[in-house]
Protein backbone atom coordinates (compact mmCIF):
# COMPACT_ATOMS: atom_id res chain seq x y z
CA UNK A 1 0.00 0.00 0.00
CA UNK A 2 2.90 2.33 0.71
CA UNK A 3 4.33 1.80 -2.74
CA UNK A 4 0.95 2.55 -4.34
CA UNK A 5 0.57 5.76 -2.33
CA UNK A 6 4.07 6.91 -3.23
CA UNK A 7 3.50 6.13 -6.93
CA UNK A 8 0.19 7.97 -6.94
CA UNK A 9 1.68 10.99 -5.18
CA UNK A 10 4.62 11.08 -7.58
CA UNK A 11 2.32 10.83 -10.60
CA UNK A 12 0.15 13.69 -9.33
CA UNK A 13 3.19 15.85 -8.64
CA UNK A 14 4.63 15.27 -12.11
CA UNK A 15 1.31 15.91 -13.85
CA UNK A 16 0.81 19.10 -11.82
CA UNK A 17 4.28 20.31 -12.78
CA UNK A 18 3.69 19.52 -16.46
CA UNK A 19 0.34 21.35 -16.41
CA UNK A 20 1.92 24.41 -14.77
CA UNK A 21 4.85 24.44 -17.19
CA UNK A 22 2.52 24.15 -20.19
CA UNK A 23 0.41 27.10 -19.02
CA UNK A 24 3.39 29.25 -18.06
CA UNK A 25 4.23 29.99 -21.68
CA UNK A 26 1.03 31.17 -23.35
CA UNK A 27 0.81 30.84 -27.09
CA UNK A 28 -0.93 33.51 -29.13
CA UNK A 29 -3.73 31.68 -30.95
CA UNK A 30 -6.79 32.59 -32.93
CA UNK A 31 -9.69 30.22 -33.52
CA UNK A 32 -11.40 31.03 -36.78
CA UNK A 33 -15.06 30.69 -37.57
CA UNK A 34 -16.29 27.65 -39.44
CA UNK A 35 -15.08 27.75 -43.03
CA UNK A 36 -16.25 25.99 -46.17
CA UNK A 37 -14.51 23.06 -47.82
CA UNK A 38 -11.34 24.02 -49.74
CA UNK A 39 -10.93 27.30 -47.80
CA UNK A 40 -7.28 28.28 -47.18
CA UNK A 41 -5.43 30.10 -44.41
CA UNK A 42 -2.92 32.36 -46.20
CA UNK A 43 -0.10 34.54 -44.83
CA UNK A 44 2.12 36.57 -47.17
CA UNK A 45 0.92 34.60 -50.21
CA UNK A 46 1.83 31.26 -48.57
CA UNK A 47 -0.85 28.70 -47.72
CA UNK A 48 -0.56 27.61 -44.09
CA UNK A 49 -3.57 25.26 -44.02
CA UNK A 50 -6.37 24.07 -46.26
CA UNK A 51 -9.78 22.76 -45.24
CA UNK A 52 -10.31 19.23 -46.53
CA UNK A 53 -13.44 18.27 -44.57
CA UNK A 54 -16.56 17.49 -46.58
CA UNK A 55 -18.76 19.48 -44.15
CA UNK A 56 -16.30 22.36 -43.65
CA UNK A 57 -13.67 23.00 -40.99
CA UNK A 58 -12.80 24.92 -37.84
CA UNK A 59 -9.33 26.47 -38.24
CA UNK A 60 -6.83 27.43 -35.53
CA UNK A 61 -3.80 29.65 -36.12
CA UNK A 62 -0.97 30.08 -33.59
CA UNK A 63 2.55 31.35 -33.22
CA UNK A 64 4.84 28.57 -32.01
CA UNK A 65 7.67 28.94 -29.47
CA UNK A 66 10.08 30.30 -32.09
CA UNK A 67 7.56 32.89 -33.33
CA UNK A 68 6.74 31.14 -36.60
CA UNK A 69 3.05 31.03 -37.56
CA UNK A 70 1.31 27.66 -37.77
CA UNK A 71 -2.25 26.81 -38.71
CA UNK A 72 -4.41 23.70 -38.67
CA UNK A 73 -7.94 23.02 -39.87
CA UNK A 74 -10.09 20.40 -38.14
CA UNK A 75 -12.97 18.85 -40.15
CA UNK A 76 -16.50 19.38 -38.86
CA UNK A 77 -18.67 16.34 -38.18
CA UNK A 78 -21.97 18.15 -38.78
CA UNK A 79 -22.69 20.57 -41.64
CA UNK A 80 -22.49 24.29 -40.89
CA UNK A 81 -25.80 26.09 -40.45
CA UNK A 82 -26.75 28.35 -43.34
Amino acid sequence: MRRFGFSLGLALAISGFAFTAANAYGLDCAVGVSVNNHARIVLKHKTLATCTGAMGCKCVSCYDFSGAPTSTCYPLVVAMPK
